[in-house]
């Protein structure tokens, strides 16, 4: 019949009522006793008259804050080690966790407090101590047990009792002298009980600590005064943690009789608790910071010693050619020897496919447990010998490799690593592995989705920022040739006294702001041609020189105007385009047109044409104003402009315009600059008309150009553009 775990009482400490019944409707459910205190000061004197689980103490209280009360009940031994939990809806800075932590706290809980997690926090150490109590009482009965035995002084009776015992028990009078065990320490050693007593009541004691128990046994003999400690006992292939009791007999005259050593399983439960603290420690580490490297470094850190002599922690780069593993977090139990780790791994870097064990668990996604490394496959698991000499200096017995695993994505590998032979890694502690992998993972994918949406919600507000930008510059840009043009036709319709040579003026004033209107509508117009995939193309035979004269001739007006020295060389260009005439004069119109703009009085702009094996390319160069380096390569994007686009107006399309119709071509357009007042160059590509070929269009045909939204995203005219646009025209007429 198992044995009923003893109800555990639970301190509640906070100066306001109201508290204290919301922690006792939280606390409820668990089912234990729950004592209120309304002080610091009341608090003490509970905790003088019984024992309690766990203590959860308000911080802010009159006279006896929580810190202070805190200490008061760390320095009395009855209460040193019971768990205290600091409750506090006021400090959330660190350094006030850092004081309550200070203070012996176990944890620190922001108010208001969500009960599922209090509850989970509070049972873990209602649930120790009540597994301590059930030890307590069984030990108490069993040094009953003792006295009875010892009272009754029956050697026959004794040994009945001490064969129907669960626990281990030995047994010796004198070191000469054979000794007695139980059926329950002949199984804990595997049934070899051989040797003088001393020999065999050491056997079962792990190497390491052996010396230890020996001295802890002769103090015993000597004070008379039993001696109680934890130590691993069992064998090579298992050892596990047991509390062991020595006991001394009753003496005979001035010489013991000899000792009795009762030995009880107490593994389970102390590793439960080690995992638990170790999981708990790592959980409030990853989640403390998003940058995971420091994270994971430290998370390398926490677990040596506890868990491993050294430990790596290596991350898979995907954007690196050949998705290199980066380490990033090294700790070794002796300090010097995380440097020959870094060496290990900059010499015999692990990579996906590798044979190594770090390859494997990373194409794999499954864990691997080497329970014991001998020399022979640890030659076999090294590339060279060089490398196992490597392995053995910073020590490699017994192995654990987890994925960092999450969303069925690696993100790299967990090692830990056992450097002693007296020890090795077992079922258990693989899953504990998996377990901070896991949590390692999630981790990291936090990390990474938090840096994707910080980067996403900056592209979002650059977007929303150009469209801005854009929406004033067309405003401007349409409602300046709306004024002169209206000015001038109501000066034209109002005024008789005008000359022949005002109203001439007038018109030719008219004229060219329509002008400069209608280019500004065909640049929106052509832009939502190419998203909305309308555009159409009268592809055909053309010769690449007449193109490039005529677009030469119809920019040359305003050159001369601004003072500009236009430019051409074309050698014995006689090559022939599949093209749309009007599209590709199009292109090298708004190029030119750009560069004269761009281009100060006695600068100078120079087109240049020539064959470069299966394409043509048109150069367009200026000694303008230039381009900065950070512009350059959004230079082809819509509406981007800088400080100087800005200053000579345009709604920053027309280079936009230019990439898409010589991409429709099958062709490319390039830029290049030195910066600011060095000029530019534009390089345009073309390939040349192919020998024709059945089903590829011909000269006269017409080609539809697709939904360019899907192919580049990138130049999408909305709806709400368009609206501005008629809003604005509307507005100018009025």
């Amino acid at each position: 019949m198992m044995e009923e775990l003893p109800v555990a009482s639970i301190l509640l400490v906070d100066d306001h009522p109201a508290n204290l019944v919301a922690l006792e409707a939280a606390l409820e459910p668990l089912g234990q006793r729950l004592v209120r205190a309304r002080s610091g000061t009341e608090a003490l004197k509970r905790i003088s008259e019984e024992d309690f689980a766990v203590i959860l103490l308000d911080v802010q209280m009159p006279e006896l804050d929580g810190y202070q009360t805190a200490r008061l009940i760390k320095s009395q031994e009855r209460s040193r080690h019971v768990p205290l939990l600091f409750l506090t809806a006021i400090h959330r800075d660190e350094r006030q966790m850092l004081r309550g932590y200070s203070q012996g706290a176990v944890d620190y809980l922001l108010k208001p407090l969500d009960p599922d997690v209090l509850r989970a926090k509070v049972g873990v150490f209602v649930d120790l101590h009540q597994r301590q109590e059930q030890l307590r009482r069984r030990e108490a009965r069993l040094r009953e047990q003792e006295r009875e035995l010892l009272l009754r002084q029956s050697e026959a009776n004794a040994r009945a009792i001490l064969e129907a015992m669960p626990q281990a028990v030995w047994a010796s009078r004198t070191d000469e002298e054979e000794a007695w065990c139980n059926p329950a320490w002949e199984k804990l050693m595997g049934g070899r009980v051989s040797g003088a007593p001393r020999a065999s009541f050491l056997e079962g004691l792990h190497p390491d600590e052996r010396a230890v128990v020996e001295a802890g046994w002769r103090e015993a003999l000597r004070s008379g005064q039993p001696w109680e400690a934890q130590h691993r006992m069992g064998s090579e292939d298992s050892w596990r943690w047991y509390r062991l009791r020595v006991t001394p007999l009753p003496c005979a005259g001035h010489r013991c009789r000899g000792f009795l050593c009762t030995a009880t399983d107490i593994d389970d439960e102390r590793r439960s608790h080690l995992v638990s603290q170790l999981l708990s420690h790592a959980s409030v580490m990853l989640s403390s910071s998003l940058d995971y490297h420091a994270t994971l470094t430290r998370l390398a850190q926490l677990v040596v010693p506890r868990f491993a002599d050294w430990c790596t922690v290596d991350v898979l780069e995907e954007d690196r050619p050949g998705a290199r593993l980066t380490r990033v977090a090294v700790a070794h139990v002796e300090g010097g020897k995380a440097e020959r780790l870094l060496e290990l791994h900059r010499r015999f870097p692990p990579r996906q496919g590798s044979p190594s064990g770090v390859g494997r668990v990373l194409d794999s996604g499954t864990p691997e447990l080497l329970l014991d490394v001998p020399d022979s496959l640890l030659q076999r698991l090294a590339t060279d010998a060089e490398h196992a000499a490597l392995l053995r200096e910073v020590g490699f017995s017994s192995c654990i490799h987890v994925p960092m695993r999450a969303r069925e994505r690696n993100f790299g590998v967990l090692t830990f690593v056992i450097a002693s032979k007296r020890h090795r890694y077992d079922a258990r502690d693989l899953a504990l592995a998996e377990e901070l992998g896991r949590r390692a993972a999630v981790a990291m994918d936090n990390a990474l989705l938090y840096g994707e949406a910080q980067r996403a919600q900056r592209a979002a507000q650059e977007a929303n920022r150009l469209k801005d930008e854009f929406l004033a510059t067309l405003s401007h840009e349409l409602r300046t040739p709306l004024t002169s043009i209206l000015g001038w036709t109501q000066m034209l319709l109002k005024r008789d006294d005008l000359d022949e040579h005002g109203r001439r003026r007038g018109l030719a004033i008219i004229e060219r702001n329509a002008r400069v209107q209608r280019q500004l509508v065909e640049d929106l117009l052509d832009v939502s041609r190419i998203t909305s995939g309308k555009l159409l193309l009268n592809l055909k035979e053309v010769a690449l020189r007449e193109v490039v004269e005529a677009a030469l001739e119809s920019v040359r007006p305003t050159a001369e105007m601004r003072g500009v020295r236009l430019m051409a060389d074309l050698g014995p260009l006689s090559e022939t385009v599949m093209a749309d005439p009007t599209r590709l004069q199009q292109v090298l119109w708004n190029l030119l047109t750009n560069a004269i703009k761009f281009t100060d009085s006695g600068g100078c702009v120079a087109l240049s044409a020539h064959p470069r094996g299966a394409t043509v390319e048109v150069v367009v160069r200026d000694t303008g104003k230039g381009i900065p380096r950070e512009l350059l390569p959004h230079v082809f994007e819509r509406f981007r402009q800088g400080e100087i686009g800005r200053e000579q107006g345009g709604l920053g399309l027309g280079l936009a315009i230019v990439r898409h119709l010589v991409e429709l071509h099958g062709g490319s357009v390039e830029v290049a600059s030195e910066g600011p007042g060095l000029g530019s160059t534009f390089t345009v590509r073309l390939p040349l008309r192919p020998a024709r070929q059945e089903g590829l269009p011909g000269a006269e045909d017409t080609v539809r150009v697709p939904d360019l939204a899907e192919a580049k995203g990138n130049l999408l005219v909305s709806e709400e553009l368009v609206s501005a646009v008629a809003a604005l025209l509307g507005q100018a007429v009025h």
